[in-house]
């Protein structure tokens, strides 16, 4: 029977294993079993066919167009145009050099994987209707495909027509096949085709051929000719074949000779049973995906067949050999692995329609689906088993090739959450299995204890390739560079409902990962951590390199402090301290943060002697906590944001010409990028107040024409100019100026009718250059203490200083900030905006004035990354170009030698 459309085939049912006395299943489930490890989706396209390179994936859609994605970061790259039907084939060349792609138009076109422009469109000179599949061999420099009308033809690439020749060149029917449509996917005439294919615009130089008579063997089948595989040297046949599978259910074999093929034997098959796929396996078998859900296996040496599996339930649309064993896709929208001896090993059934196509490239099994998706999928080698990570090495035994992505996935799955006693041991296996990471990527690792009942410090160094800190020859002591990150998280388990994922699993999805931490911080840390390893595995590691990675920085950095000061001898001579724990301001233009404001926290705490009071009996004679508190922490801010505590602002530095220069091109941005005027999740938080823009427009009165109520509206208009003076202001205020607030407050008894005996308020400050911390808090104590002492209450006031952290203030005209923004337009072709942040990282100014070293905040995650929030995610190419970026840093700090 002839293959159903798309929309016939949707309706798929569940396909469990089959039963029955010709297939084997093995008796137990795979120890390691295949996962997806990245989803990417289509445009709203069935994903029909899938050809890799060593660079791009590309997959054809149902909408005509070829997309094309880059294999390291699974973002989209550009999407090739041109064909007016269902691209239903891909294959490339074997130097990777051309991309043919086939399709429902009844065209073939090839095209330059370099420029991804088309220079060749291959017509026949038949109506071949829809052309199902290709193959191309570089020997004979043919491109042989198969069509609807059952014929094979082939294009000889040493035909004049390829040069341009327009001379002897074969006539296009004029009228072959009117307005018949498609019967495998809606196509337009060929008639249309013929029409439009001189339309296409920045075409011009697009080399027309057409296939000539002497290359067309009509009715080469009985039926279409859905699939065609190249081989070299199957059993008892020297030179290269193609091999031929029908909807008539024969496989016919030709071998290629004077450019041409000859038929040498025919494969008898079920016509009941259309040989829709094939593979064809090193040692000669050749597997057949038939109509029905079976797997047809023939011994190419004996051409007889020697099984037929009931392997799937709906018809088999694609086979492909991996390992020693194959694997087969099919209509009932499972994904089938079988090894060796043909034995059921495991099924994947993620996908959520028809598996159209697969392929395996160089890393994974990919496989393209009528739910728009394509799917990486990760299969460990039966052979090989892999062990849970532990000592066993992570660069040799790794399923995936992308090691760090492999050691991301694994520590994921601990949940680090600091400030819990119910997941201190699962930090202290994170801060295990960072120390074996770093450890077997050639570092000398240890963990250092944190303060009792704290988690651990990981500790871990990589030494430069000259080992003596007085150089060479004279030459200048060698750098040291201190990372500094965190392993800790924030905890996750009460968000799940809100997670699209599994937060503590890793989920790839568009060229996002997905899971808690991959942005804050683990993904960075261990981008920081493989970029070392890659100039000391190339031989160019010429720094040595220290990384610091805590596990209490989202719990206030309790204990780090007390632990370096213990172990001080391991941070001698650093030159340099590196961080990534921040964000860009939105998604287009990378980041260099050189600013952080400090914070105290402290508490106010006013109580009596007596129980907690009903009001109705004693209201109104006592001094109530409750009230005392409101009224205490009303005298705090005054109606226009001004901190009341007298001195405050005191010592806050002024704005120097320099720093209100460094405002302007964060203000162009937001004018004219795109990603800043969006009112989706790109924005960073100092641009996502609902009054940012409104206060910034020269008339107080506008309304934003959004309708999302949470997000700035700033674009401007002419009606409503933004005036850039005052949005500079309003950045400053959230970046370098200080604030207090209040967060909340307790009570001893929550009840509408009883008088709590004690109330306790949460307060902050954050802290700016050059506000001391000391005298910030005793000003503000004393202060709080006055203005209860003028209620003359009858109750007791506390105020009690909880904990503190620096400012950090970073120099952008030293060498090391031009370093970093040096490397970062090296990697994204932009000068980065110089930002400050508003909240702390307690360990930063710290690390300072310890090391006396300069530090440098590197920003590799976007506004959107979600961090502390559900659905946490980095960019893959975010993350990837943070490793290239702080390999170029260390490359350049070592030529200039500090």
């Amino acid at each position: 029977m002839d293959l159903n459309t798309i929309d016939l085939l949707a309706s798929r049912t569940e396909s469990p294993i089959p039963l029955g006395n010709i297939l084997k299943t093995t008796s137990s489930k795979p120890m390691y079993p295949t996962r997806c490890v990245h989803t990417i989706s289509q445009d709203d396209n069935s994903v029909l066919s899938l050809a890799a390179s060593d660079k791009y994936l590309f997959s054809g859609s149902q909408s005509s167009r070829i997309h094309v994605w880059d294999l390291q970061n699974f973002s989209l790259v550009t999407s090739l145009v041109g064909h007016r039907g269902s691209v239903l084939g891909l294959t490339l060349s074997p130097d990777q050099r051309w991309l043919f792609s086939c399709s429902g138009d009844g065209t073939i076109r090839v095209w330059d994987t370099e420029t991804l422009r088309c220079i060749y469109l291959i017509q026949s000179c038949h109506d071949v209707g829809d052309i199902f599949s290709m193959v191309y061999s570089s020997t004979a420099n043919m491109l042989i495909f198969g069509s609807q009308n059952t014929s094979i033809q082939w294009y000889d690439f040493t035909d004049p027509q390829t040069h341009g020749s327009t001379g002897n060149v074969p006539i296009i029917p004029i009228n072959p096949r009117s307005s018949q449509k498609s019967k495998f996917f809606e196509s337009p005439s060929y008639e249309d085709i013929c029409e439009e294919v001189d339309r296409f615009p920045a075409e011009d130089d697009l080399v027309k051929c057409v296939i000539r008579e002497k290359n067309v063997r009509c009715n080469a089948h009985d039926g279409y000719v859905y699939c065609l595989l190249h081989a070299v040297d199957v059993p008892n046949v020297d030179g290269e074949v193609i091999l031929s599978g029908s909807g008539d259910g024969d496989v016919k074999i030709w071998s290629i000779s004077n450019s041409s093929l000859k038929l040498l034997n025919t494969l008898r098959g079920d016509t009941d049973k259309g040989v829709l796929s094939m593979a064809i396996s090193e040692d000669g078998y050749l597997f057949c995906g038939v109509q029905g859900g079976d797997v047809q296996i023939w011994d190419l040496e004996t051409n007889q067949l020697i099984r037929s599996m009931m392997a799937h339930t709906d018809d088999v649309l694609a086979v492909a050999i991996r390992g020693p064993g194959f694997v087969s896709a099919s209509a009932d929208g499972t994904i089938k692995v079988w090894n060796e001896e043909f034995e059921f090993r495991e099924c994947m059934d993620d996908h959520d329609g028809i598996v159209l196509s697969m392929i395996c490239s160089q890393d994974y099994l990919v496989t393209g689906s009528s739910d728009h998706s394509i799917k990486f999928w990760d299969m460990p080698s039966p052979s090989k088993p892999v062990e849970q990570f532990r000592r066993n090495s992570i660069v040799q035994d790794a399923p995936s090739s992308d090691t760090l992505l492999y050691v991301l996935d694994k520590w994921i799955t601990m949940r680090t959450v600091s400030g819990s006693p119910k997941f201190m041991e699962e930090c202290r296996r994170g801060a295990r299995f960072l120390k074996n990471v770093l450890q077997q990527l050639g570092a000398v690792s240890r963990m250092l204890p944190g303060t009792t009942g704290r988690n651990p410090l990981v500790y871990g160094r990589f030494s430069a390739r000259r080992t003596s800190n007085a150089g060479l020859n004279g030459e200048s002591k060698i750098p040291t560079v201190l990372v500094y990150g965190h392993y800790d998280v924030i905890a996750a388990q009460n968000e799940k409902q809100q997670w699209n994922t599994d937060p503590f699993t890793l989920t790839g999805k568009n060229g996002y990962l997905y899971g808690r931490g991959t942005s804050d911080n683990k993904g960075p840390v261990l981008s920081s951590i493989f970029a070392v390893y890659e100039l000391l595995k190339e031989g160019l590691l010429d720094v040595n390199v220290i990384f610091l990675v805590e596990g209490e920085e989202e719990n206030g950095s309790v204990g780090f402090k007390e632990a370096v000061n213990t172990y001080k001898d391991l941070f001698t001579d650093v030159d340099l301290i590196l961080l990534s724990n921040s964000y860009w301001l939105g998604e287009d233009v990378p980041c260099i943060t050189y600013g952080l404001r400090g914070v105290i926290h402290a508490s106010i705490t006013i109580s009596n002697t007596l129980s907690d009071l009903h009001s109705g009996v004693e209201g109104g004679a006592i001094s109530e906590p409750l009230v005392d508190l409101i009224h205490v922490t009303s005298k705090l801010v005054d109606s226009n944001k001004q901190v009341l505590v007298p001195g405050f602002y005191d010592d806050v530095s002024q704005v120097t010409e320099y720093e209100n220069k460094l405002y302007d091109p964060i203000v162009n941005w937001l004018q004219t990028s795109e990603t800043a005027r969006s009112q989706s999740r790109t924005q960073h938080s100092a641009i996502t107040s609902p009054t940012l823009s409104d206060k910034s427009r020269t008339s107080s009165n506008c309304d934003s024409p959004s309708n999302d109520n949470t997000r700035p509206y700033i674009r401007p208009t002419p009606q409503y100019p933004i005036n850039k003076e005052k949005l500079k202001q309003e950045l400053m205020a959230r970046w370098r100026f200080p604030t207090l607030s209040v967060h909340k407050i307790d009570v001893s008894i929550s009840n509408r009718t009883i008088i709590p005996r004690c109330a306790k308020a949460c307060v902050s400050m954050r802290i700016v250059p050059d506000q001391s911390i000391d005298d910030i808090a005793l000003k503000f104590e004393d202060y709080v203490r006055q203005v209860f002492a003028e209620m003359n209450s009858e109750n007791e006031i506390n105020v009690e200083i909880q904990s503190s952290a620096e400012y950090w203030l970073g120099n952008p005209e030293c060498r090391f900030f031009k370093a970093v923004e040096k490397a970062i337009q090296k990697e994204w072709n932009t000068e980065p905006l110089y930002i400050r942040e508003g909240g702390s990282i307690p360990a930063v100014r710290f690390l300072e004035k310890f090391c006396n070293a300069p530090a440098v905040h590197l920003p590799m995650g976007q506004a959107s990354d979600q961090a502390h929030l559900h659905n946490e995610r980095i960019r893959l190419r975010n993350l990837h170009a943070g490793r290239r970026i702080i390999k170029s840093l260390l490359q350049d700090l070592s030529a200039s030698k500090a």
